[in-house]
């Protein structure tokens, strides 16, 4: 359950599912024992907000911007690594120089759009992390415990 909270951060991996999976598993080891019906439409519908609710959210979120949030992320992923290893290579002052010729051009014409975009984006995980959380909390206050 816990890799399932971690995965809720992420755009493409359903956590939410795979904690409800953790729990569905742990219930049939325990033979349901103390999974009551609410519980278990409470998770569901959880479920169900995060990741539907969290893909619509972002799709509304970033409708209007230039920039796409997969370019908005694999953009500042990539100028992040790329300005690390340049670094490595040429040492700090002459990698930075280097790399801002050569490939800070696409990142900084852009650069308040893609951070409205991953700021929207961070926002979405936010809600689909808090959705975990909650999941994981009455996961354990419910079956855990009794």
């Amino acid at each position: 359950m816990v890799t399932g909270l971690f995965c809720t951060v992420t755009l493409k991996l359903p956590g939410t599912l795979l904690i409800l999976l953790g729990a569905a598993f742990y219930g049939a080891v325990t033979g349901y024992v103390s999974a009551a019906p609410w519980l278990v439409a409470l998770l569901v519908l959880i479920s169900i907000t995060a990741e539907v609710g969290g893909r619509v959210l972002r799709l509304y979120l970033t409708r209007n911007y230039s920039v796409s949030p997969v370019f908005s992320v694999n953009c500042t992923a990539t100028h992040l690594a790329g300005m690390l290893v340049t670094n490595a290579l040429l040492g700090p002052l002459l990698g930075l120089a280097v790399w801002e010729l050569v490939a800070g051009k696409t990142l900084l014409p852009r650069g308040d759009t893609v951070t409205s975009v991953l700021l929207r984006l961070a926002g979405v995980a936010c809600l689909r992390f808090a959705c975990g959380l909650i999941m994981i909390v009455l996961i354990h206050m419910y079956l855990f415990l009794p």
